[in-house]
């Protein structure tokens, strides 16, 4: 059966978000102990020494835009993931493009079918890349963000940019033990996604003024949204700070 997509609006794509499955805020509940501190890295690291002394570290699968690879990822993850006592999550970048070919079968003209497949495929992309260099070894990590920047190209057209974020999100729901999550400031993710709200999606906060900013825990990136953790660029140590929430 084929699925027209042309005419689809953001009301279209509410009523798509109900039928997809929802994450269960549940789920991560022992991910994290709010107050937590801990960092992120990623291919700007590569060859760096790793940031010790925290309590959880996310780390970029891609290399800073969707379907390329962090070519550090492979250590940097079984560094991160070989201290027990640490907890591990990871992270993909997102841009705006499309796809005819994918979980939908698209016909000329109908973008937002293939702006779903393109996001579908990045998520499934890193995926996999991640699983191939750790020999498997990412089929048992658990959280997964989305990274949803303006330093990313992003379409003029708010509601395609929300089908490549929902077709990414449903890739990860669909794959048996992933909670899927977003990263962006909420200034940045109207700029690209406009009103769009997925239901059950934890948010990851950029823009924190320091590890202590508890005020961004209530500062989510759509209305009604769930902070997990948030984000703090520390310039003196050239690193990202993060704080769970």
């Amino acid at each position: 059966m084929r699925t027209k997509f042309l005419s689809l609006t953001a009301s279209a794509l509410a009523a798509l978000l109900m039928a997809a499955p929802q994450v269960s805020t549940a789920q991560a509940a022992g991910v994290l102990v709010s107050g937590a501190g801990g960092t992120d890295i990623s291919w700007p690291q590569c060859g760096r020494d790793n940031p010790e002394g925290y309590a959880f570290v996310v780390v970029g699968v891609t290399g800073g835009r969707p379907y390329t690879g962090n070519p550090c990822f492979a250590d940097q993850y079984g560094w991160a993931a070989g201290n027990k006592g640490r907890a591990t999550e990871v992270y993909v970048n997102l841009d705006f493009g499309m796809n005819p070919e994918g979980p939908l079968s698209c016909m000329d003209g109908e973008d937002f079918c293939q702006a779903y497949n393109y996001g579908y495929d990045a998520a499934a992309a890193a995926y996999t890349y991640a699983a191939r260099v750790t020999n498997g070894a990412t089929f048992l990590q658990q959280v997964w963000w989305l990274d949803v920047e303006t330093e990313n190209s992003w379409s003029d057209n708010v509601d395609l940019n929300s089908f490549v974020i929902q077709g990414a999100i449903d890739f990860l729901q669909r794959t048996e033990g992933v909670t899927a999550g977003v990263y962006s400031t909420s200034h940045m993710w109207e700029l690209i996604a406009g009103s769009y709200a997925p239901t059950g999606i934890p948010n990851w906060v950029a823009g924190a003024g320091g590890t202590d900013d508890y005020g961004k825990c209530g500062a989510s990136l759509w209305p009604g949204g769930q902070v997990w953790a948030f984000q703090y660029l520390n310039f003196d140590l050239d690193l990202d700070q993060n704080t769970a929430c």
